[in-house]
């Protein structure tokens, strides 16, 4: 596949996301990593359910919560909800969501991970399918592990 300006695409831009390499499920795991990955099971349990309290379970759920999706900001948990979770739970049906850690480190009451998703769902009557990859740094509040800012960002499918 050629890039903008005719160049090749390296190898590692064209690898589909299904083959990254994935530290695996959350009870083969220990230490931070399984803490992490057991919270974005947890994440992913509540938007396939459109269950808003346990998606916010997961997450800061103040002003300090930032999340950024393919460059679109959200800033504080109120601007996350109303204009975009909200949203997206209430139109889009049959959610399929799947998030696995690629890398993970923590220090502390901070960690951060790397992470590549796949979420699928029925729209205007029509299942629709994204892949992609993430970052996120959580936060340890009263003993529980919660999202504090995170970026996503979908691969494009390729073009011609």
């Amino acid at each position: 596949m050629a890039a903008p300006g005719g160049r090749e695409m390296p190898a590692w831009v064209t690898r589909p996301i299904s083959d990254m390499p994935v530290l695996g499920p959350a009870e083969s795991l220990s230490g931070i990593r399984k803490e992490l990955q057991e919270l974005l099971d947890r994440y992913a349990k509540g938007v396939e359910s459109a269950e808003l309290s346990e998606v916010e379970a997961c997450m800061r759920t103040d002003e300090e919560f930032l999340s950024v999706e393919s460059s679109y900001p959200n800033y504080g948990w109120a601007d996350y909800d109303q204009n975009h979770l909200s949203l997206e739970l209430g139109m889009l049906k049959d959610m399929e969501y799947k998030a696995q850690l690629v890398h993970a480190f923590g220090n502390g009451d901070l960690s951060y991970g790397v992470f590549v998703f796949r979420a699928s769902a029925v729209r205007d009557g029509q299942r629709r399918t994204k892949e992609g990859m993430g970052t996120l740094v959580a936060e340890k509040i009263n003993g529980d592990w919660r999202i504090r800012h995170w970026t996503t960002c979908a691969r494009r499918p390729p073009t011609t």
